[in-house]
This record gives C-alpha cells, sequence and structure tokens, in this order.
C-alpha cells in the first residue's frame, strides 16, 4: 500500500505482488530488543473481541533492507515477552500484518513469534493482501492488489502451517488498481469481473480458515470517490450474494475535503450495512517522527469534527516513520501516540507551545488559487495539504502574521511537478513598509524538497512574508510554509 497523496497515483506500481510498500526482505536475523522488557501478567492468552465499536486497528511497518522506507527499527520488540506496550494494546481489538512480511519474514521463528505474540495479548490477526491474479497481456503484473494465488500459498497458508488463526483479511485496493489505475500493466476491469475473482480468492481463504471476517481497503482519489465506492459494494453483492464485512478507507489527504467524502462513505455504510473505517497516518516526507504522529492526530481531529462514527480506526504506517514504536510511555513513539490517543485525546495532533511555525493558522493572501486548494492549506501544519496556484508564473503567496515577529528561518516546502529549474523570491516587510528581498533561490528542484533562509542574524520586525515564484516548470505550489521567530 498505499495512496498519498498529493502526488500522481499513477506513481503507486507495486513492485512487489503480494505488497507494493514492503518489496523485499533479508533473511539476517533482525538486532537485538533495546527495550526493557515487562512481565507478561499470564500466559494465558487474553480472549479476543470483536464486538465493540469503534474497534480500532494497528499495522507498524517492518523494516525493509534495501527498500523504499525503514519502517519501525524495533519491528520485532513488539513481538518479545513483555513488551512494553501493556496499556496501548490494551485499547486495540486487531494487529494487522503486511502480506509481503508474512510471506518474507526475517525467519520463519519472527513469523512464529509474532503470531503467537498478538495471539497472547488477546488481538485478533489480520492480514493484508491482494485478492486478484493477473490477466491477459500481462495485465495487473507487479500491480498492488494483485497476489492472488501467491497471497493464498504464501500469506494465508503460511499462517495456518506455522499454528496460528487468521482472524481477518484486508484486501489491498482491488477495486481500484482492477478498475480506475491507468499506469503500466492497467486492466480497466469491470466491478462485475473484479468481484468474481474476489469471491473466487475468498473461497480458497474459507478451505483453510472458514471463520474468515473478509473487508476491503480502497483509496479515496480523484474519480475513486464515496459514490463510486457505494456502487463497488452494490456490485459486489449483486454478484456474489453477500456483502464485504467493512470498507477501510485510505486517504489521499491533499483532497481537502476528504472529511465530507469519509463522512458520506459512513452513510452509505449504514445504508448497506458494510462497516466503514478509515487509515490514520502522517506524511512520508514528514522530517521526525513528532511530526508524523502530530499530523496523524491532526487528521483524527479533523474528522471527529464532523461528527460522524466510524466502525473502524486503523492506525498504520507504510512510511519512514514512526521509527521507534516502543515504549508506550512515550508520546513520540508509535505506540505511545496510541495510548495518548486513548488516555488523554486532547494531546494528540498540534500543541500549543510545541511549535515555533508563526505562520500557523495566519492570514493568508495568493495570486491565484484552485478550488480545494487554497492559500489556507499552506499554513495548516500539513504538508499533505498545498496551495496551489492553477497556473504557472509568475504567481505569488503572502502570509500576514499579524503583529511584527524578529525572523530566523523560513521553510518552503515545495509541491512541484515536473523537477526543474525554479526561481523564487522570498521577499518580508515590516508594518507600514514596504517589501524587502530576504533571498532569492534559483535552481533545479523537485518535488517535497524544502528550501531554507536562515540569515545569520534574525531579520527585525517583519510582519509580512511574500514568496513571488518567477519560474517554474510546473504550477506554482507550496505544500507549507513555516516561519520561525
Amino acid at each position: 500500500m498505499h495512496i498519498n497523496r498529493a502526488g500522481s497515483a499513477l506513481a503507486l506500481l507495486c513492485i512487489s505482488v503480494l505488497a507494493c510498500s514492503l518489496p523485499g526482505f533479508s533473511a539476517n536475523p533482525l538486532a537485538a530488543a533495546t527495550t526493557t522488557p515487562q512481565p507478561i501478567p499470564t500466559l494465558t492468552p487474553k480472549p479476543i473481541d470483536l464486538t465493540s465499536r469503534p474497534q480500532h486497528w494497528f499495522a507498524a511497518l517492518p523494516p525493509q533492507p534495501g527498500g523504499p522506507y525503514d519502517g519501525s527499527d524495533d519491528y520485532m520488540d513488539l513481538f518479545q515477552p513483555g513488551a512494553p506496550w501493556e496499556q496501548a494494546s490494551s485499547y486495540l481489538k486487531v494487529y494487522k500484518l503486511y502480506g509481503g512480511w508474512v510471506a518474507r519474514p526475517p525467519s520463519q521463528a519472527a513469523l512464529r513469534q509474532a503470531i503467537q505474540a498478538i495471539r497472547q495479548r488477546g488481538l485478533a490477526l489480520a492480514v493484508e493482501v491482494g485478492p486478484l491474479n493477473p490477466g491477459e497481456g500481462d495485465c495487473g503484473l507487479y500491480v498492488e492488489g494483485f497476489a492472488g494465488e501467491e497471497g493464498v500459498q504464501q500469506t494465508v497458508r503460511r499462517i495456518k502451517d506455522l499454528g496460528g488463526e487468521l482472524n481477518l483479511i484486508a484486501f489491498d485496493e482491488p477495486y481500484y488498481y482492477g478498475h480506475f489505475y491507468d499506469g503500466e500493466h492497467a486492466c480497466h476491469w469491470t466491478g462485475e469481473k473484479i468481484a468474481k475473482e474476489i469471491d473466487n480468492f475468498i473461497q480458497q481463504v474459507r478451505a483453510i480458515f472458514p471463520e474468515m471476517i473478509i473487508g476491503d481497503i480502497e483509496p479515496l482519489t480523484g474519480p475513486a470517490d464515496a459514490q463510486a465506492y457505494k456502487t463497488w459494494l452494490e456490485t459486489f453483492r449483486a454478484v456474489n450474494g453477500y456483502d464485504l464485512a467493512f470498507l477501510h478507507l485510505d486517504i489521499d489527504w491533499s483532497n481537502t475535503s476528504w472529511p465530507q467524502q469519509v463522512k458520506t462513505m459512513v452513510e452509505y455504510g449504514d445504508q448497506l450495512n458494510v462497516e466503514i473505517g478509515m487509515i490514520y497516518n502522517g506524511n512520508p516526507q514528514d522530517e521526525t517522527d513528532e511530526d508524523w504522529l502530530a499530523i496523524a492526530g491532526e487528521r483524527v481531529k479533523r474528522f471527529e469534527s464532523t461528527g460522524s462514527q466510524l466502525d473502524h480506526v486503523i492506525f498504520q504506517s507504510w512510511h519512514d516513520r514512526p521509527d521507534r514504536a516502543l515504549p508506550d510511555s512515550d508520546p513520540s513513539t508509535f505506540t505511545g501516540f496510541l495510548r495518548t490517543y486513548f488516555e488523554d485525546h486532547s494531546a494528540i495532533g498540534f500543541q500549543a507551545g510545541t511549535r515555533a511555525n508563526l505562520a500557523l493558522g495566519k492570514t493568508v493572501l495568493v495570486s491565484n488559487q484552485v478550488p480545494g486548494n487554497e492559500g489556507q492549506w499552506v499554513v495548516d501544519g500539513d504538508p499533505g495539504t498545498v496551495w496551489n496556484a492553477g497556473d504557472g508564473p509568475p504567481q505569488w503567496i503572502e502570509i500576514d502574521l499579524g503583529a511584527a515577529y524578529d525572523i530566523r528561518q523560513v521553510r518552503l516546502s515545495i509541491n512541484q511537478y515536473p523537477p526543474g529549474f525554479t526561481t523564487h523570491r522570498l521577499l518580508g516587510k515590516a508594518p507600514g513598509g514596504e517589501f524587502a528581498l530576504l533571498q532569492s533561490f534559483d535552481g533545479e528542484t523537485t518535488d517535497s524538497q524544502v528550501l531554507v533562509f536562515e540569515p545569520p542574524s534574525p531579520v527585525l520586525g517583519i510582519q509580512f512574508i511574500r514568496v513571488e515564484t518567477t519560474a517554474s516548470p510546473s504550477w506554482v505550489s507550496w505544500r507549507e510554509i513555516e516561519i520561525m521567530q
């Protein structure tokens, strides 16, 4: 997985038939645990309870030697006896493994250890896997959602052979990649064909685990909107005579209308009796674990402000962050974030006094903007959202800080495609004064690159910051502008 979410969906060609975020794993054993084990109160596995709602899922990303992201360095420590996330895990109901990791774990012993530890904590075991088989003419070859027979043999059956009980499967975006995807080896299948292919997969896995709960994950992006997935769920029912148990939404965070789309999907789910969930995460370009987790928390708060209620809440990473999953006593770790979410909900997201960004939430003026990508999104603290002028240069954006400050740093996070030569002029103005050039950035730039103005001494008495773009191969757009005192 998955889509994220300001770039082109065409960049999401999966490099593994089992899970695109897990291209391969080394056979080398993982490093020894670095956290201090805590005693588990009892050796008797806790009972699994999947009746309460909302149902909370957790899926950290394993380390990937040679892969695009490193994942959590202490991933295997989660499955050590007495691993320090007893409090966080007590609130969860499901732990999800990536199908690619199940197919290619560091060792059989490591996979067995994970399966046993998940069960010991009373968590249901889920796996994310693609249910489709590639078709004629290499359609679906190396495309996300297409694991099919290999997914059954190398993932589902492997868990059975190791003595595990697989409780749930979440399909890895088969409808989007079977129908909407338009990149290399695209299939453009109808919903009916995809539903039939999935039914064949379901019959195979239920021959191994008859009581399996099976649902779907799909990206909410572009034409794949709430109405499209309502049609998909209705098509699946019409073709197969039964429903998918749930639909989890993987959000394109650059689409600023996502909360309304999710709320609409929840309403459709109520009508169709299909449970709806959403995956919360940060951005792949987030520089620290704290940034990633704060942005994930802001997204939680933004959706909760709609008043809508999810059936499932999934905390999952397929990014380099968070590097640390443990311990849950540290709010800057993945399990620490989970514990904060449950025990001190107001402390998730951006906290007053913890971020020095003077631009956050301030008034913005722009030369032009695209609906849904207005100027306000460049000062929301989230590089997953963007201001987009909707045209090439010259364009400008101006931030009013509301008062004069002594500026020690300005960070400009680029949203640009294609890469190429750009010229950006950074200007500042005091109250009642004229704009003066602070720095000109001239050179080759690319998406998510950060341009930094950091003078040897602070620039005094600045209230207005303006960025003028005079050369670019792209529509003029910024992910985030941060101004530090």
